[in-house]
């Protein structure tokens, strides 16, 4: 009989690469503090909106006539595609309303919710205040930040007319708001603003701080923040542009700023480290997203990935690693890379409910991520190469911290239906489950643009598509042609202190043919969700079973330590025996059954002197 062979998980090439990473060092100080003062004063309703500015310069130039014809010459046959596995109980939709009053090109939305019921809705120039259960509070725009509405503060923050792509998180540790958006798009004026809040409160002040937005030097320009924060520090990822290009052809480099949160909350001066010279063979690593922890913001460092997102298909995704906090002084930059299972790669335009009109849903970065219990999941947008429609990639990396990290994918992908611009967050309430939910927006010929979520149960199974909100309109708002931008991200939180409640902020599609930001309570009933480790252990499904040659049993350790796998035959006969060691968390055993004879099989799992699973499996 041929050896069986045990692996805790599926082993690939991706080898641990220091890089060539260039570490910075410096202080950030306080330029100015928005006071509550400042934000009562602002007379409630009456804003501006600055149309004079394509958000950002350049941007549109995406249109150009080879990024059409890249996307059109994509093979549209190239795997075969099998709808995601559906069985999960649906999230709900619990309550809704709109967090915007204005049109924004593109509809870039992100919100936030604290433990004290105070949601925010940051979008392209302005941020709103509301409450839970929707009673708007106070609105302003990202320019008032440099002074109070009487201009009678002086500042040392020049003054802000070109703000956009704004981010928000809320730090339930320090119970907080951080804010982070860019102002400029050109080399003489480009800053990212971070912005601290003062309490919980949003309307009791900011601690207001300004990064130079071209570090490096040359004509060179920041777009596109991601952030992400551990118990410590802040990391703020951006693209870094040439003047007078758009993000595809004027990309230069990715780089990640890590900076330490305590003296924002406290109105000091800000340490940070700065990654800058992030390449593989060479070539800049573009569009890095950092992986959020589930629950409480986690401990040393912090996770990122990128991928090829200009790629029209590739497998390829990089996996960076800062090892430690600012205040350590022991931080590191490392990489791996890492094969997918499923090729990815440029999404289509997505079409609208009106012949001829579209919506670009730009390139395949990835645009969510958290961290779990030794997992990553993550999405993206992508393009199912057999329907040829808009889809969403979501993929599981295992054991990120080992050289052997392993990822697999599935495309949640609908026939008649396009959908971009994902993203995730953890659904599970402990560390032995994989639940998530994903939202991201929709479109078709007989949809008006909108936004919907799915649930990603502890079985790996997706609900159906739950709409948050639908269209009542197409989109037609800044173009004069029929390329229509949709909006660049979408965002969703947990609530901390209610953990089956979600707040989501994404689009759609209004009557008056502009876009709309809405915001949604999501509430997932799935009793699984309070699974503990012991239920886990019965539900982690063998497969294929029954099985021909090879297969893989799912089970969970709290600790490090020795596995003894036994193979009994259907008279209790030890036909294998087997023992390796483990590190704690997510396992998979893949059993090589080759040569067993046809028949009916026992299997028990033994760690730490006691049984964690047994099962049975048919060998055909």
């Amino acid at each position: 009989m041929k050896k069986i062979l045990f692996i805790s998980l599926f082993f690939l090439s991706s080898d641990l690469i220091l890089g060539q990473a260039i570490l910075h060092q410096g202080t950030i100080p306080l330029k100015n503090v928005f006071s509550s003062d400042s934000i009562h004063k602002i007379p409630t309703q009456v804003l501006s909106f600055n149309k004079s500015f394509p958000f950002p310069k350049g941007i549109d130039n995406d249109l150009k006539e080879k990024i059409t014809q890249e996307k059109q010459l994509l093979n549209n046959n190239y795997q075969n595609f099998e709808h995601s596995k559906r069985a999960a109980i649906s999230p709900t939709v619990e309550t809704g309303f709109e967090g915007s009053m204005f049109a924004g090109i593109p509809n870039d939305n992100n919100a936030a919710v604290n433990n004290d019921s105070f949601v925010i809705s940051v979008y392209n120039t302005q941020i709103r205040v509301y409450t839970t259960n929707g009673v708007f509070k106070k609105a302003w725009n990202l320019t008032f930040f440099p002074r109070d509405v009487n201009n009678t503060q002086p500042s040392a923050l020049k003054i802000l007319d070109r703000s956009y792509d704004p981010k928000i998180v809320f730090d339930p540790k320090s119970n907080r708001f951080i804010i982070v958006f860019l102002e400029g798009s050109e080399s003489t004026d480009t800053r990212i603003i971070v912005c601290f809040s003062k309490t919980s409160n949003p309307l009791n002040g900011w601690n207001v701080y300004e990064i130079n937005g071209n570090p490096i030097g040359g004509k060179l320009w920041t777009d596109y923040p991601m952030i992400a924060i551990n118990n410590e520090d802040l990391f703020i990822t951006v693209n870094i542009l040439k003047d007078n290009t758009d993000w595809r052809d004027g990309f230069t480099e990715s780089i990640i700023w890590q900076i330490s949160m305590e003296n924002g909350y406290n109105a000091s001066t800000l340490d940070f480290n700065l990654w800058s010279n992030l390449k593989h063979n060479n070539r800049s690593i573009w569009s890095i997203c950092p992986v959020q922890e589930a629950f409480l913001p986690g401990g040393k460092g912090l996770y990122f990935l990128s991928v090829r997102p200009g790629d029209a298909q590739n497998d390829t995704v990089f996996l960076h690693h800062i090892s430690d906090n600012k205040k350590s002084g022991n931080a590191q930059y490392s990489y791996k890379i890492l094969k997918n299972n499923l090729q990815y790669g440029l999404p289509p335009f997505a079409s609208q409910n009106k012949p001829g009109y579209r919506l670009q849903t730009n390139d395949s970065r990835v645009l969510g991520a958290f961290y779990n219990n030794n997992q990553i999941q993550f999405v993206q947008t992508s393009r199912n190469f057999t329907n040829g429609r808009s889809s969403v990639l979501h993929s599981i990396i295992q054991y990120p911290q080992l050289t052997s990290a392993s990822i697999s994918s599935k495309l949640i992908s609908y026939d008649g239906l396009d959908i971009a611009y994902p993203t995730i967050a953890c659904a599970g309430v402990s560390n032995y489950g994989q639940q998530s939910l994903i939202t991201f927006s929709h479109s078709s010929e007989s949809v008006f643009p909108g936004t919907s979520v799915v649930y990603f149960n502890n079985n790996s199974e997706y609900s159906e598509r739950i709409v948050a909100k639908e269209g009542s309109g197409h989109i037609n708002t800044f173009l004069n042609d029929t390329m229509e931008r949709w909006g660049d991200y979408t965002s969703i939180q947990r609530k901390y202190n209610q953990l089956n409640e979600f707040w989501i902020s994404g689009s759609f599609g209004k009557s008056d043919f502009t876009n709309g930001t809405w915001l949604a309570k999501i509430k997932v009933n799935d009793a699984e969700v309070n699974i503990t480790k012991k239920e886990v252990q019965k539900q982690l499904l063998d497969y294929p079973n029954p099985a021909k040659e090879l297969i893989t049993i799912p089970f969970i350790t709290e600790n490090e330590g020795t596995l003894d796998i036994l193979i009994l035959d259907s008279k209790g006969k030890i036909v294998y025996k087997y023992n390796q060691s483990l590190l704690k968390g997510n396992q998979q055993a893949l059993i090589n059954i080759y040569d067993l004879p046809q028949g009916i099989y026992h299997y028990q799992l033994i760690h730490q002197q006691q049984i964690i699973k047994n099962g049975s499996f048919s060998k055909i």
